[in-house]
């Protein structure tokens, strides 16, 4: 065989099994209808599993502003005697394991078969959530169980989030923002539960002084046992959101095979992306971790966490002596989980658009004034709940880090890229918690919210000189 019979021959194996075809081919239009088809109906599934199974894990933790007066309420007639601002500790203590330990699942994986650890996780996410019914009178077991809670979470939700975005390889930042959309709902759904089933009646709250503990001063809280003594069932109620909802995901959630990867062209090619933005080289964790531009991110990524505790656990605290409508504040809390949750699907359709850099600088250049405003604007109801909103519809820029890496870095990894950026949400997490404990002693609430403010400031320059 000479050697151009041989250069034929290896030609046609290629053809044969690659999974892009020679323009020399038949035509097999019906054929690639077909697959479309079917990968569409797959990603689908796959999205959807992982989008009920975040907003079963979000409900707590996104809906945590609504329920913090009734949790303190309930501890206080515990025994439990310390300033409701120190509640704000509880989301932080989530947010900060989800991020610190997000990333085992990623590191785990290269030994076990990593379905089966999410299985895994979300049992102990489960079993946890219910447990807290029997052992959260204390606020060390409320705290003990938020970090418990973090760490599984975290699991749970970078394993949803990579396979979301490896289903999705043309339009990671619409399907990030779809999985956001169903975490923002879920404080929609926290809010509902929190308004009809623990306090249906609109109750106030009233003012109490502890002469034990004088340095508390005068301590807003509910009154009624039949308001606060609701909250144990609250965890019993998510625990059951979660169980139900994770089934499908377990089942379905998983990383496309090397023949699926192939089946995807199709869809790569009929993407709405006008001009899409992948990085032409695919890093590895370390070669990340040696650039400039990840450090850049990271700072953002701590900055997305002030505005993100900012928008969903403060609304009701700023507001509650200038607004003495709980009903209302509850449905502020509703509301503006709809507006992060739309927030967060409109800025991953931008981010497929437009590309990272300007998606996060017009996000931050919105948020900086309007953090600063609700210092004001909480004197007034509606207002306040523009203002509430236009900030947490904004810090729905939160699902635009998953898309931003694989613009940056590729899709190389991209679970275990997702956790090792996540991490700085953990620093964002502790500076939120000091500078909200800072608030009650040093300074005042204008000076708390300008604090928060100017990070965001900082971000907007650094996303448009350096992303």
């Amino acid at each position: 065989m000479d050697f151009v019979s041989k250069l034929q021959t290896i030609q046609a194996s290629i053809e044969e099994f690659s999974c892009f075809k020679s323009p020399v081919s038949p035509p097999v239009t019906n054929d690639k209808d077909q697959i479309s088809g079917s990968m569409r109906w797959k990603s689908r599934f796959v999205l959807l599993s992982g989008c009920l199974t975040a907003c079963a894990m979000s409900v707590h933790v996104f809906s945590y502003g609504s329920m913090i007066p009734y949790i303190y309420s309930y501890l206080w007639f515990e025994g439990e005697r310390f300033e409701i601002i120190h509640l704000n500790l509880h989301p932080s203590l989530f947010l900060m394991f989800v991020t610190s330990c997000g990333s085992v699942i990623g590191i785990l994986s290269r030994m076990l078969n990593e379905r089966f650890l999410f299985g895994v996780f979300s049992f102990l996410l489960t079993a946890i959530m219910m447990s807290i019914y029997w052992f959260g009178k204390t606020y060390l077991a409320l705290s003990l169980y938020q970090c418990a809670l973090g760490f599984c979470g975290g699991n749970v939700l970078v394993y949803i989030i990579g396979k979301a975005t490896e289903w999705n390889p043309s339009k990671s930042g619409s399907a990030n923002g779809i999985i956001g959309f169903f975490i923002g709902m879920s404080g929609f759904i926290g809010s509902f539960i929190c308004s009809l089933y623990v306090n249906p009646n609109n109750e106030v709250t009233s003012k109490v002084f502890d002469p034990a503990h004088p340095e508390l001063g005068n301590v807003t809280i509910f009154m009624d046992p039949a308001i606060y003594g609701k909250v144990p069932y609250l965890w019993v109620i998510f625990a059951t959101m979660l169980a139900v909802l994770f089934v499908p995901a377990v089942s379905l959630v998983r990383s496309p095979t090397t023949d699926e990867v192939c089946e995807m062209t199709p869809l790569i090619e009929d993407s709405f992306e006008i001009n899409p933005r992948k990085s032409a080289y695919n890093y590895s964790v370390g070669e990340m971790l040696r650039t400039v531009k990840f450090y850049v991110l990271y700072i953002i990524v701590l900055t997305m966490s002030l505005a993100l505790l900012a928008g969903t656990e403060l609304y009701k605290e700023l507001a509650q002596n200038t607004i003495a409508d709980d009903r209302f504040l509850n449905i502020i809390g509703a509301i503006l989980s709809v507006a992060n949750a739309v927030g967060r699907l409109m800025w991953g359709v931008t981010i497929d658009k437009i590309g990272s850099r300007w998606s996060l600088f017009t996000a931050f250049l919105i948020l900086t004034p309007s953090m600063t405003l609700l210092y004001w604007t909480r004197h007034y109801p509606w207002a306040y709940l523009v203002n509430v909103c236009l900030v947490s519809f904004n810090s729905g820029i939160f699902t635009g880090i998953a898309p931003a890496l694989v613009e940056l870095f590729g899709h190389r990894d991209i679970s275990l890229k997702y956790g090792v950026c996540l991490s700085g949400e953990l620093f964002g997490c502790g500076i939120f918690y000091l500078l909200s404990a800072g608030s009650v002693k040093y300074y005042s609430e204008f000076v708390f919210l300008l604090l928060l403010a100017a990070p965001c400031g900082l971000s907007c320059i650094f996303a448009a000189l350096f992303i």
